[in-house]
């Protein structure tokens, strides 16, 4: 954000600071321990922060910074550099670390690095050599000190990896009192005079079940579907956990707060308890449950004719697992007689399934080519195995079911004016992103382009059109031009998923922005736009919340993963693997094996003649080259906390 500023003002610090027409931004800083930090500031460019000019400020904080000329980049470009002049807002002090002993003191090593390569200790709080410790960061007339206010235990401890990382991003554990006893206070079984009124459609003699995965304790979506002359109509029934979680109650003042579930390698951080979350607001098999129901009718070619969305109750006819589902689409007649009586709904769920993803594709509804992870622990908790997890029709066919609901939620309520919402919006990319993405494209050879300004079949024929071999590369620096999705209150469309109207409706037991719908759906259905209209600060609020929370939760999510995986690797240092490049820098690049963990082989491993082409995003060395989607031959040298050092064999 660019600030003119004409006015004198003091910093932080007191100090005055110039008068008149200021060049300035306001935003978090990145730093680097004191070395140098940058503000990002969208479409415009990072700003530089050099050492001399953070003037005390600190990673995470939000600053102003005053531009005071251009800094060249290692690539030949220029890059805005500035001053910090004021500091806004101070980022939390606390930094997870371990305790080492340097230099004749004890001294605290952040786990995150941008807090500096090593704090020194201003008392060790009861912590001892090699513990993993919360410390605070205090400043003192000798600069800043860290004081060691929490002893998580022994760095090496099974699970400290994942504790540690729960500890540095301030995720909530634990649930406070009053909101355990508010999940508790409801019971094992619905109200049956809430389910018998009037506003509620009965659904229990339908055949309605649920799918998910083998794993899965809590059920917030299940599905029905009959087949007529005319078309299909699909049933999707999403737990009506607005019914229970209140609003301003202290369950939804912890919900909001927590804003999203946190699934992590080896454990799951809830956004609910789970009396409630496994309990009432769990389609279990066989219980009477209060729903929303979003039904949807197609024509016999999958387009959608037209939907409703109601309150309603249901009974779940049985409980299905992707594999299992799977099984019974492939003929395994042991399940099929098992399950007979919802047999013929898989069929006809399998046939308007692969109908509306063919709608899709025709639309451009775009495809990356990457695949999900799934790490297996031995019965002690180390890590035993990485998988790449298969893509499953079974999977696809709840998928696209879940995204029609979600369609159709999004575009009921965005006609109805005045509407506060709560949108799942994806933006169409910057034109610079995309001008970087040819750049690429270019430099390996992939014979195509994207427009600047595209639409999403455009991108869709772009990744279908390069060559095999670098595919997944391309899919990845893809994925990289495009705008982050986020939530917002008002409705811009999935440029991803090339749909018009797009919201989150279908998870309301682990993400927020959906529970935040149901309530103003729930009231909009019960009293009219002036019922909703209440909720318009909340809807704004609630879109802000959760998509802060979901950047956390995605950050914790990746960091876990990659510890997990390093602790694999690290179990087989000096082997020989194949991998592909995925990412190439000015300090080496990154190779991804099949398992998906993935290494640096630094430029120091490779010969002196080696170099770095920023335009043709490659390593040159010699008469060899190193290109983004390349296979190579490495061999595993070390591991470090989470991260794998590969050398080229």
């Amino acid at each position: 954000m660019k600030n003119k500023h004409t006015f004198k003002y003091r910093n932080s610090y007191g100090r005055g600071v110039f008068d008149g027409g200021l060049d300035t931004v306001t935003g978090t800083i990145d730093c680097k321990g004191d070395r140098f930090g940058f503000i990002s500031c969208g479409e415009r460019g990072d700003v530089f922060i050099g050492g001399n000019n953070l003037c005390g400020a600190r990673h995470g904080d939000t600053v102003r910074a005053l531009i005071i000329g251009e800094k060249r980049n290692r690539d030949g470009g220029k890059r805005r550099e500035g001053r910090v002049i004021d500091i806004v807002e101070r980022s939390p002090l606390s930094v997870v670390a371990t305790v080492v002993y340097r230099e004749n003191t004890y001294c605290a090593v952040p786990d995150d690095r941008h807090y500096g390569e090593c704090l020194e200790l201003a008392g060790l709080g009861g912590a001892r050599m090699h513990d993993k410790v919360i410390v605070e960061v205090v400043q003192t007339s000798r600069g800043d000190k860290a004081k060691v206010v929490a002893v998580l235990g022994r760095y090496d401890e099974i699970g400290m990896d994942v504790k540690s990382v729960i500890a540095s991003h301030r995720l909530r554990t634990e649930f406070p009192t009053d909101v355990i006893r508010q999940a508790e206070d409801y019971g094992s079984t619905i109200d049956q005079a809430e389910a018998g009124q009037s506003y509620r459609e009965d659904f229990r003699d339908k055949i309605i079940f649920t799918i998910d995965g083998s794993d899965s304790k809590d059920f917030d979506d299940a599905v029905s579907i009959d087949k007529t002359d005319g078309g299909y109509t699909l049933g999707v029934y999403i737990a009506d956990v607005a019914q229970y979680v209140t609003e301003r109650s202290p369950l939804d003042r912890e919900a909001l707060a927590r804003g999203t579930s946190v699934y992590l390698a080896d454990r799951v951080i809830p956004m609910l308890p789970e009396t409630l979350s496994n309990g009432l607001c769990s389609l279990n098999e066989g219980e009477d449950r209060l729903v929303l129901a979003a039904v949807i009718d197609f024509d016999l070619g999958g387009n959608v004719l037209r939907s409703r969305i109601t309150e309603g109750v249901i009974n779940s006819h049985a409980r299905l697992t992707y594999t299992g589902v799977q099984a019974m689409l492939d003929g395994d007649e042991a399940l099929r007689q098992k399950f007979s009586d919802v047999v013929p709904s898989l069929e006809i769920m399998k046939e308007l399934a692969l109908k509306r993803i063919a709608i899709r594709q025709r639309r451009g509804s775009i495809e990356f080519d990457l695949s999900e992870t799934e790490i297996k622990f031995d019965a002690v908790g180390h890590v035993a195995d990485i998988v790449r997890k298969p893509r499953l029709l079974s999977m696809q066919i709840i998928e696209e079911f879940m995204i029609a609901a979600n369609c159709a939620v999004a575009e009921k309520f965005s006609s109805i004016q005045k509407m506060p919402f709560v949108y799942r919006v994806h933006e169409r990319p910057s034109a610079e992103k995309i001008e970087s993405l040819n750049d690429y494209l270019d430099a390996v050879g992939a014979g195509c382009k994207c427009p600047l300004n595209p639409a999403p079949s455009q991108v869709s024929s772009l990744l279908e059109k390069v060559p095999d071999d670098i595919k997944t590369a391309v899919s990845r620096v893809t994925l990289r031009a495009m705008s982050k999705a986020d939530y917002q209150p008002v409705n811009k469309g999935h440029f991803g998923l090339a749909e018009e109207y797009y919201c989150h409706f279908t998870s309301p037991i682990r993400r927020y922005p959906d529970l935040a719908i149901h309530r103003i759906i729930k009231a909009y259905l019960r009293g009219g736009i002036k019922a909703a209209m209440r909720f318009r600060d909340f809807a704004d609020v609630a879109a802000k919340k959760s998509s802060q929370a979901e950047r956390v939760a995605q950050d914790c999510e990746r960091k876990v993963d990659d510890f997990k995986r390093a602790e694999y690797m690290s179990h087989h240092i000096g082997e020989r693997y194949e991998g592909t490049i995925s990412s190439v820098t000015d300090f080496g690049f990154f190779v991804e094996l099949e398992n998906t963990a993935e290494g640096l082989v630094r430029m120091s491993s490779l010969p002196p003649a080696a170099a770095f082409d920023p335009k043709r995003m490659c390593i040159n060395c010699g008469r060899a080259r190193f290109r983004l989607g390349d296979r190579v031959n490495i061999i595993v040298d070390n591991v470090e906390g989470d991260r794998i050092d590969f050398l080229l064999n």
